[in-house]
């Protein structure tokens, strides 16, 4: 409620009325610190040297933001006693979004001319989720996506940090109007002294301030570990960062009015000292936000917070210095180009993304961010028609966000070039077969026009037990209900037990338990390894306790349904925590089965699949006339082949029959695995076959694991 007149006299001649100076909106240590954060994540994101977790400058962006925006919103309520909305939301959209939309539509068609065409329609998504300021939560999504997890992260992933800004924005000055309002009507009037109302304000803003600090700080401390990846990207586990650099604006009168300078000065080095700490103390293997996040965010608290009270000899020196405060002014605009050219620059110049090549392309983002800051940033905001007009700053806003989403639906319709339009043999299962056309394939120069699936459609062809929730997630630890295949009505059972690369060979086993009619229990965890070892996660960022308690369920499953035949396999490319990773894979394996073994008396062992040296259809994309650049060389093709050769050996030894499928996928006389074969596609990403491919491999799944030829003990002893 807006203060009258008289309210206005009165609060004139109130004596117990604060200092109404509040920290300018431009402060040159918060400007220093904008700078110390965007080379702490440009630092992180190049691997310069011991830099590794540099990535916690977003987490002083966030307190920057906190305070600025909060710090203004108070001036208004101040002022006026409440919140212009239109005009908040108008002031963002002059700040952020011309800048924001010339980086997304330039990454677009960097992407289009540089990277592979099956990627254009994933970054074209995430650039119309970046314009919604929603692209958090698509990271979010993908980021738990097992089947993704062979993807270069997103050139426009850095634009996650600026969703979780805007969402907190979008909520924060409702919350700060609604306080406002009903303040002013329990304690406002007529005759209302100003100080006691603004007084009151601040207290309630205070413990809302709280509030959500307190609920976002315990999700982000309890949940960071179980599931890291929305933790890491979410509002949820973000606000009370915002929230901490908002208390401080909400304190800053306090703090000016009662901290000696000379604590500030000490107290701003403390807070910097624990900021830059920060950056070696902690890593990528730390559950993070969390407890960890503490240090960045109250260390940047701190230095902000000190800068309230006029001091010398504070870190303020250091910050204010004149490269500091121009890389600053320019930081924002550093931010969201540093990426796109990390991801980019190193395909288009055809080199290796390492740091002599990134410290260079880092000066070109430098120069870029300088250009948009003095031709289209400063301009745009500064232009008066739009600072005067909201509803102008609003318009423009509407109309670059549509130029992004227009941009990203061209981009997204643009078909993947499939080579010089020539048709393969295609494969029937009946006439032609897989194994007929191997030995030829490593030779197929252009990408078939008929090739089975597209290679817009490759990443999507899995498995249809994924479909049905069959492929348990990461976190979880429970088995999934009905994953049951096969001839439902079959009298004898197959379980196909392992991670995703047990999971891959489900088209043959399907097509040949409903053959032989047999029943056939799917258990399959991502990234799960079936021998008895310890392991890392890399998603999850810790050990992957969930998978042993994961596989306890399954082995117990597999007690009770008391299969004829388990079927088991798992990639062999695992973090392993292990004095020596090779023996441990041997014994664990050796222990697996010994294990089923003792649950049920045919246990095979599927050794794992050759991998590709690169994503296949984003290789295939980029080579459609000379489709040999990605066929692999054996050799290069096999995992630790020493330890493959030892495995099978021990797991034969153990009571396991063992099956190697490279003859089913390499041709062993020449060496050379093929990524075509006939009009089929064999790799959906690097390592995952492509599900119509396993298909097509049935007759050679039903000549090594018989079926119909394994009767149950008790028919036998009949």
């Amino acid at each position: 409620m807006p203060l009258t007149e008289a309210a206005r006299s009165t609060s004139r001649r109130d004596d117990s009325a604060p200092d109404r100076t509040r920290p300018d909106h431009w402060r040159p240590d918060i400007e220093g610190l904008r700078a110390l954060a965007v080379v702490m994540v440009i630092a992180a994101h190049i691997q310069f040297f011991y830099s590794e977790g540099g990535f916690v400058g977003v987490d002083v962006f966030f307190v920057i933001s906190g305070f600025l925006i909060t710090s203004l919103l108070l001036r208004e309520i101040e002022r006026t006693g409440r919140v212009s909305l239109t005009k908040f939301y108008a002031r963002r959209a002059v700040r952020l979004l011309p800048a924001a939309a010339t980086v997304l539509v330039a990454t677009l068609v960097a992407a289009w001319l540089w990277l592979p065409r099956t990627r254009l329609g994933d970054i074209a998504a995430d650039t119309a989720a970046a314009a919604l300021n929603v692209v958090n939560f698509r990271l979010a999504s993908e980021g738990t996506d097992y089947l993704n997890a062979d993807v270069d992260p997103s050139p426009l992933q850095h634009f996650w940090s600026l969703a979780v800004e805007e969402q907190f924005y979008l909520v924060w000055p409702l919350m700060l109007l609604a306080v406002a309002v009903v303040c002013g009507r329990l304690w406002g009037g007529r005759f209302a002294r100003r100080y006691p109302l603004y007084r009151r304000r601040i207290t309630v803003i205070a413990i809302v301030l709280a509030a959500v600090a307190a609920v976002s700080f315990f999700l982000s401390v309890t949940r960071s570990a179980e599931d890291p990846v929305w933790s890491y990207f979410g509002i949820h586990t973000r606000a009370w960062e915002l929230a901490a650099g908002a208390f401080v604006a909400v304190l800053a009168n306090r703090i000016r009015r009662t901290v000696p300078a000379a604590a500030a000065a000490v107290a701003s080095w403390i807070g910097l000292a624990a900021l830059v700490g920060s950056v070696f103390l902690i890593d990528e293997a730390t559950a993070f936000p969390g407890y960890a996040a503490v240090l960045p965010v109250a260390g940047t608290a701190v230095v902000i917070a000190a800068g309230c009270v006029p001091h010398r000899f504070g870190a303020g020196t250091l910050l204010g210095i004149a490269p500091a405060q121009y890389l600053g002014k320019i930081s924002y605009g550093l931010y969201l180009w540093h990426w796109p050219i990390v991801m980019i620059a190193p395909v288009a110049l055809g080199v290796e993304p390492r740091l002599r090549y990134m410290v260079p392309l880092m000066g070109l983002a430098f120069l870029l961010s300088v250009a948009m800051f003095h031709l289209i940033e400063n301009p745009v905001r500064t232009r008066r028609p739009l600072v005067q007009v909201p509803s102008r700053a609003l318009a423009l806003g509407g109309a670059l966000m549509v130029c992004a989403l227009a941009a990203s639906f061209v981009a997204v319709t643009q078909p993947v070039t499939d080579g010089d339009g020539t048709e393969a043999a295609e494969i029937t299962g009946d006439e032609t077969t897989v194994w007929q056309l191997l030995g030829e394939s490593s030779e197929i120069d252009s990408v078939p026009a008929n090739l089975t699936p597209s290679l817009e459609d490759a990443r999507e062809d899995e498995p249809s037990m994924y479909d049905k929730g069959c492929m348990v997630a990461r976190s979880a630890t429970d088995l999934v209900d009905e994953c049951w295949f096969g001839d439902p009505e079959g009298d004898k059972t197959v379980v196909l037990y392992g991670d995703s690369h047990a999971a891959q060979w489900f088209p043959a086993f399907n097509q040949l338990a409903q053959a032989s009619g047999w029943r056939m229990l799917v258990l399959t965890k991502a990234n799960c390894s079936v021998p008895e070892v310890r392991e890392h996660d890399p998603k999850l960022n810790h050990e992957y306790t969930e998978c042993y308690d994961w596989k306890g369920n399954a082995l117990a499953e597999i007690e009770e349904v008391d299969p004829d035949l388990v079927v088991a396999a798992s990639y062999d490319d695992k973090d392993l925590i292990a004095d020596d990773p090779d023996q441990a894979w041997v014994d664990g394996w050796v222990e697996a089965v010994e294990d089923l073994r003792s649950r049920t008396d045919e246990v095979y062992y599927l050794a794992d699949t050759p991998v590709a040296a690169e994503d296949v259809p984003d290789c295939l994309a980029e080579h459609p006339d000379d489709a040999t650049e990605c066929v692999n060389e054996l050799d290069d093709a096999v995992l630790y082949p020493d330890r493959r050769e030892d495995l099978q050996d021990a797991v034969s030894e153990a009571g396991a029959h063992v099956v190697d499928p490279i003859p089913w996928i390499c041709d062993t006389e020449t060496g050379r695995c093929p990524v075509v074969v006939g009009n089929l596609l064999v790799y959906r990403d690097s390592n995952h076959l492509a599900a119509r491919f396993v298909a097509e491999l049935t007759p050679q799944i039903a000549t090594a694991f018989p079926l119909e030829e394994l009767p149950r003990e008790d028919e036998e002893a009949g």
